[in-house]
């Protein structure tokens, strides 16, 4: 008897696009996240605040962009899982056996 967990490509699959969601809300925060940043710089009206504003936008792009190419991966991951034990599935119920229809009679054979 197995033991363990079973992996159901459509959980995969599932996953796959919850993370693909993730990603998508990551670039809407990011993109929100920098514009202000930059206007904040543009509205500072010193120097070394809008420097420093500019400097924040700029690492912060960088690193949701980051995160982003993260989120990314792991859908992508995800979904090439899924459709590897799809076919790693359907390649195990290919070569089951198919009897003649009638050629089951049930018991054992004498």
């Amino acid at each position: 008897m197995s033991q363990g967990f079973t992996v159901r490509p459509s959980g995969l699959q599932a996953g796959s696009q919850d993370v693909a969601a993730m990603q998508s809300r990551c670039q809407g925060i990011a993109q929100y996240i920098v514009m202000t940043l930059q206007a904040m710089a543009g509205a500072a009206g010193h120097a070394g605040l809008a420097a420093a504003f500019s400097d924040a936008a700029g690492k912060g792009g960088r690193g949701y962009t980051g995160a982003w190419a993260a989120y990314g991966h792991a859908s992508q991951g995800l979904a090439a899982s899924a459709k590897n034990y799809l076919h790693a599935e359907q390649a195990v119920i290919s070569q089951i056996p198919t009897a003649a229809p009638g050629s089951f009679r049930g018991g054992p054979r004498p």
